[in-house]
């Protein structure tokens, strides 16, 4: 490897000084570049090098001399493992990670011998990344970029994209990139390796006027690709070489930063470069999303349902029963309990109800006893007052139920279940057909189609009380049944036993159900809890799909990474932008999956009938949730992308 100058130094700048001040711009003194490999690889041995500032300056040497790692090692890509690099003075070895990347992004171009171009970017968005992490407005940004295109004469490309030009085109953006940032050192890596001979020579040429603005240009070459390189040598460095840049923070630049503004354009230019895999990814979120939101719609609708249901029938229902003691169970029930109750506030309907137990109480429909065919059952008797109908919510297929003055006057007369008149072949009542209880017949004039409460009527013969106390000696009533208004079952649980039994309340058992709002609670407490870790298994998944294209796109996008390291990004910088990537994909899913679960949830509101409930922060909640689990799952991927040093990355490609 050599070092070979085909320029003469300007006639305003003195040997061994700049116009700035005395000692060379670039210096290496005795820099050695050992890779920790298997043998190990010495690439660059006590390598000591001087390079003024305005020089053009051609480092030559064979296929796998060191010229590139030497680029990489003068261009803070790299680091070298021995010995010492000057930059205008600064030694390098001392600069922490954000000082390099800034002595990159603001001192440094470079022109790779691939391009570096990123191809879902048009041309003039290419050059423009140039001074992407220097913070320049974005309009200002924009005007320069133009100009830098106008010196290279590419002003008629700024909107193709790079798959749309060739290598000789190619090689100029790069170069206007490499411009832009106003950069002291321009280091070339076979920028002619891959072009023809008329591309060449305007390579050269662009060079050489480089040089003649004061920019100093390092290019590395291969020993025999002589072609196009001896020139006249007369467009050297006729004008002095520019004002150094006030050294205020240590590299004589300004720190690199990515305004947000910025941040959010790069993000979503980067999401949009592959929109089929970020459909995929997003469809993941949108599933997850969609299926928490629903579950939790569907598990608030279905709690409502359940619970509206509950304070329609068992919230309202109240059962008072004498209460044992020891073995034996006292008759407690007064037979005037029905209107004992009707008359407290809140009660919409009472009534009492026993079991008829009593000995030949077979029950037949036709007076002869066919000895071929059974035409007996036994089946329940049942002995109620008549509020007990309307307080079970009995609904009558045909006929009509018996009143106080059937029972008052002990009047045979019965109201069969449904399934009793099954068996007994019983369908109408028009022409009053009757049954037999053992030997004593009974006028039917109801048949009960439901009931809502006590459902053993369906399969019962039901007769009035009266009745039953006069034919079967009845001792008292079983149980008394109670409908209240929603809200009030508190209040009457306390009070029916004092309105049967006001001597000894004791004796009389209630049965009550719980308030109601501890009721929904626990049912929308259970419903939630099952469809949540629904939900949170399909939030899980999609996770799991953006963690893993983030990393995808991490790998694929190796090259792109190393750009940008070497325009000036730090390594936060390359953090913050795939997680605003893996973020962004994030909130879509959420948006678009917090909408597909609202709509899931109306849907199956609709079809059941049912009034859909959903919780008012759910549609605001769920993007912000999608955008976290973005976050979180970009997290390791954005560690990893971070943490790949510029010069590894760039080795990959594009």
């Amino acid at each position: 490897m050599g070092r070979d100058r085909k320029r003469p130094p300007s006639p305003l700048v003195g040997a061994g000084e700049t116009a700035a001040g005395s000692g060379p711009l670039l210096e290496l003194i005795d820099v050695s570049m050992v890779f920790p490999t298997t043998p190990p690889v010495h690439a660059l041995t006590g390598v000591r090098l001087r390079i003024m500032a305005g020089e053009y300056v051609a480092i030559v040497g064979q296929s796998g001399s060191g010229k590139s790692t030497l680029l990489n090692v003068l261009g803070c890509l790299d680091r070298h493992t021995s010995g010492q690099y000057l930059f205008d003075g600064i030694d390098i070895a001392e600069l922490n990670e954000v000082e390099r990347a800034a002595l990159r992004g603001g001192r440094i171009g470079f022109v790779f011998q691939a391009f570096h171009l990123l191809a879902h970017r048009t041309v003039l968005e290419n050059v423009m990344l140039g001074e992407l992490y220097l913070a320049t407005p974005r309009a200002q940004r924009r005007e320069r970029a133009l100009a830098a295109l106008a010196q290279v004469d590419m002003t008629h490309r700024v909107s193709f994209h790079p798959t749309r030009l060739s290598g000789g085109e190619r090689q100029r953006v790069a170069i206007a990139r490499a411009l832009m940032g106003d950069p002291d050192v321009l280091l070339c890596d076979e920028p002619t390796g891959n072009l023809d001979t008329h591309n060449t020579e305007l390579m050269l040429d662009l060079l050489d006027a480089l040089v003649a603005r004061g920019i100093t240009v390092l290019v590395g070459r291969s020993q025999g690709s002589h072609r196009g390189w001896h020139r006249d040598g007369t467009g050297g460095c006729a004008m002095s070489v520019r004002e150094r840049r006030p050294n205020g923070d240590g590299v004589g630049i300004r720190r690199t930063r990515l305004k947000a503004t910025d941040l959010l354009v790069e993000a979503s230019s980067g999401v949009l470069a592959r929109p089929g895999r970020a459909i995929l990814t997003v469809l993941g979120t949108v599933l997850g999303i969609g299926a928490l939101v629903a579950t939790l719609g569907i598990s608030k609708t279905a709690g409502n349902q359940i619970v509206g249901r509950f304070d329609a029938l068992a919230a309202t229902e109240i059962v008072a029963t004498p209460r044992a003691v020891g073995k034996l169970t006292v008759n407690a029930i007064p037979w005037n309990a029905q209107q004992q109750i009707e008359r407290l506030n809140g009660v919409v309907a009472a009534g009492t109800l026993a079991d008829i137990t009593a000995k030949n109480t077979l029950i037949r429909a036709v007076p002869v006893n066919d000895p071929l065919g059974q035409t007996e059952f036994r089946m329940p008797i049942k002995a109620v007052s008549p509020g007990l109908f309307k307080a079970v919510r009995a609904q009558l297929e045909s006929g009509r139920f018996f009143d106080e003055g059937h029972g008052d006057r002990g009047e045979r007369v019965a109201v069969i279940g449904r399934a009793a008149a099954g068996r007994l072949n019983l369908a109408r009542v028009d022409q009053l057909p009757a049954v037999y209880i053992g030997e004593k017949l009974y006028t039917v004039i109801g048949i009960i189609d439901s009931v809502a409460r006590q459902p053993e009527l369906v399969s019962s013969v039901i007769i009035p009380e009266g009745t039953a106390r006069n034919e079967f000696r009845l001792a008292g009533p079983a149980l008394v049944e109670v409908e209240t208004r929603i809200g009030a079952t508190s209040l009457i649980a306390g009070q029916i036993p004092l309105a049967l039994s006001p001597n000894d309340p004791l004796r009389i058992k209630v049965a009550a159900p719980p308030e109601p709002k501890l009721v929904k609670d626990g049912v929308q407490s259970d419903l939630n809890s099952l469809f949540l870790i629904l939900g949170g298994v399909s939030l899980l998944v999609g996770a799991i799909g953006i963690a893993n294209v983030t990393l995808v796109s991490v790998l694929e996008r190796t090259g792109e990474i190393g750009l940008r390291r070497a325009l000036g990004a730090g390594r936060r910088h390359i953090a913050a932008q795939f997680l605003a990537e893996s973020t962004a994909m994030g909130l879509i899913g959420g948006v678009l999956g917090a909408s597909a679960g609202l709509l899931v949830v109306v849907g199956i509101a609709f079809t059941r009938r049912w009034t859909a409930v959903i919780d008012p922060t759910i549609p605001l909640v769920a993007p912000l949730l999608g955008a976290a689990v973005g976050l979180v799952a970009g997290s390791y991927p954005s560690l990893r992308a971070a943490r790949l040093e510029p010069v590894d990355a760039l080795r990959s490609g594009t």
